[in-house]
């Protein structure tokens, strides 16, 4: 059964973000707009979320410890379950080559840019 937030169907997201600061700043921002704000520090930990709380978008950093952020979303588009997943890719590199992302925001990010990609995310999974 989804999650209602706010007149929001299934509003989990997951922040993985290895800077605990910028991790607490995202997932403080979706929650003050009513959002469920899950959190991993490595991509790792972000399967295991993904696997257990089926959250309806990610926002991930490009570079983490371990898997990076763009292999994160190549997996995460792969398996058939979790396809239909939007992720959000945030980095203060370059956007990567051929990324299974869906879209890219370059750091630092205006917080306005983020909350309408979630809102737009989650109104397409809706519609």
């Amino acid at each position: 059964m989804p999650i209602v937030k706010r007149g929001i169907v299934n509003s989990r997201v997951l922040v993985v973000e290895d800077d605990p600061a910028i991790r607490r700043m995202v997932s403080s921002v979706l929650e003050e707009q009513g959002y469920e704000a899950l959190t991993a520090e490595d991509a790792e930990t972000a399967m295991e979320l993904v696997s257990k709380h089926r959250p309806s978008a990610i926002i991930s950093d490009v570079r983490l410890g371990g898997m990076d952020g763009a292999t994160l979303s190549r997996r995460i588009k792969s398996t058939p379950e979790f396809s239909n997943t939007s992720v959000l890719l945030i980095s203060a590199y370059p956007e990567p080559d051929g990324h299974a992302g869906d879209a890219f925001l370059a750091k630092p990010f205006d917080v306005n840019a983020l909350i309408e990609w979630v809102k737009a995310s989650l109104e397409r999974r809706r519609g």
